[in-house]
């Protein structure tokens, strides 16, 4: 791709870092700007010793978004900022880091999004395919921008990378080989205008994909119009004549003419949207020619990931589970099927726009509601008559109020239902915050 010598980024986060890096190599000229200031970026600055670049930070200058004529946004950046709209509107490319990165990948491209699940999906995927082919890129939103690994010169067979809706609305030519959407539900809303825009993005995955390519969708997604590319679906509750299926404790995979037939207990990870994570992830594998036997082992052995219902500790006949991944109503919906009754939740953080009546019809399983942040009002107006429910001021108190009204048998899921960013960096920080609390219970 023929890139201007002027290069505006916007974000300094790690997929800013990673773009900084890149064109600095290629010997270009960069701005980066921040709305944080030089104190809060001071380890993401510190990782740009050596880079030579202008740095605005503590706010946006209109002059900067004028006055070039390629601006590179992280996923992070609203691509309808005011600054951005004016610069489009001026002739001003505005594209995002997967976008440019993926025009330099030669290799073939698995893109997996969906509003939960893309994290588990991608990094199973990633396993059974090094089990494979012995080295694979897994990255993008999975916080490992996919400029690393051009910038690490290094080949591999594949390119498997999460791929959000953020990413998703800058793309112009991203094409990829298999592109994957696991299930579409309310998310984001404080982002978008309304549930169709967050629809509209997710669908872009397969904006560029040919008949050559695939396209594995939920069956439940079966509606989606547009797609060019070869369609295959997964089930957690419907036989398919040609896909991914569970049936009666095994899971199926249709495809060229051949089944192959894994037993659900192979894998640790629990739950029917985890019976749906591993039946895309088998379909991927099987469509891409990996042995069974290879994929078998590589289930086996993936023990799921930190922060998604994550068993913390046993104490007093108590259970602590972990899954502050869950960001949004239906993450925590899946949790709350997964493990069973006599569930102390504790829910809160930054508000998204998606309504909490979800979990209404399931809120039976929950015994008590504690919340906590800035979104605890909201819920306790949706959901604070249907079960008993305390609002405390922290994720402290709420861990500790949560113990002290569980009986021996009781549940204790952390699972959030909103973002972190009212008092954490990101959902790992909170996961780990919660885990210190419960360990010094």
């Amino acid at each position: 791709m023929d890139l201007p010598d002027k290069i505006l980024i916007v974000g300094l986060g790690a997929t800013g870092i990673a773009t900084a890096k890149f064109l600095s190599r290629m010997g270009k000229k960069i701005t980066i700007t921040d709305t944080k200031d030089e104190r809060s970026l001071t380890h993401a600055l510190s990782e740009l010793k050596g880079v030579e670049f202008d740095g605005h930070f503590g706010g946006h200058s209109k002059d900067d978004f004028l006055s070039h004529r390629l601006i590179i946004i992280s996923p992070g950046v609203d691509s309808e900022l005011p600054e951005l709209v004016e610069a489009r509107r001026n002739g001003v490319r505005v594209t995002g880091e997967i976008e440019l990165a993926s025009t330099f990948v030669d290799e073939p491209i698995i893109a997996i999004t969906g509003t939960n699940g893309k994290t588990t999906v991608t990094s199973l995927t990633g396993n059974i395919f090094k089990k494979a082919y012995g080295d694979v890129f897994v990255g993008g939103n999975i916080g490992n921008p996919l400029f690393n690994y051009i910038l690490n010169g290094k080949k591999t067979a594949y390119a498997i990378l999460e791929i959000s809706s953020f990413q998703l609305e800058t793309i112009e030519s991203f094409h990829p080989k298999n592109a994957v959407l696991l299930n579409i539900t309310e998310d984001h809303l404080d982002r978008y205008c309304n549930y169709n825009d967050y629809v509209k993005a997710k669908h872009r995955i397969f904006e560029n994909q040919n008949k050559d390519d695939y396209a594995i969708l939920n069956s439940n997604l079966k509606d989606i119009k547009g797609i060019k590319a070869r369609r295959l679906f997964f089930s957690a509750n419907e036989i398919l004549s040609e896909g991914a299926f569970y049936n009666q404790g095994n899971m199926y995979v249709r495809v060229n003419g051949k089944e192959f037939i894994y037993k659900r207990d192979l894998s640790l990870l629990v739950g029917i949207h985890n019976t749906e994570n591993i039946l895309a992830a088998l379909l991927i594998s099987h469509l891409n020619n990996i042995d069974q036997g290879i994929a078998e082992e590589a289930l086996r052995n993936f023990k799921g990931l930190d922060h998604r219902v994550e068993l913390v500790r046993k104490l007093n006949g108590i259970t602590f589970y972990n899954d502050s991944k869950a960001t949004n109503v239906d993450a925590t919906r899946r949790a709350l099927e997964s493990i069973g009754q006599n569930v102390i939740l504790i829910a809160g953080g930054k508000d998204k726009g998606g309504s909490y009546k979800v979990i209404a019809d399931i809120i039976d399983r929950v015994k008590v509601m504690v919340l906590f942040g800035e979104a605890k009002k909201r819920i306790y107006e949706e959901l604070g008559d249907l079960t008993e429910t305390y609002k405390v001021n922290s994720l402290e108190d709420a861990a500790r109020r949560a113990f002290n009204v569980a009986s021996p048998g009781d549940i204790v899921l952390f699972s959030p239902m909103c973002s972190s960013f009212d008092m954490f960096r990101d959902y790992k920080e909170r996961g780990n915050v919660f885990k210190k609390i419960v360990g010094s219970l």
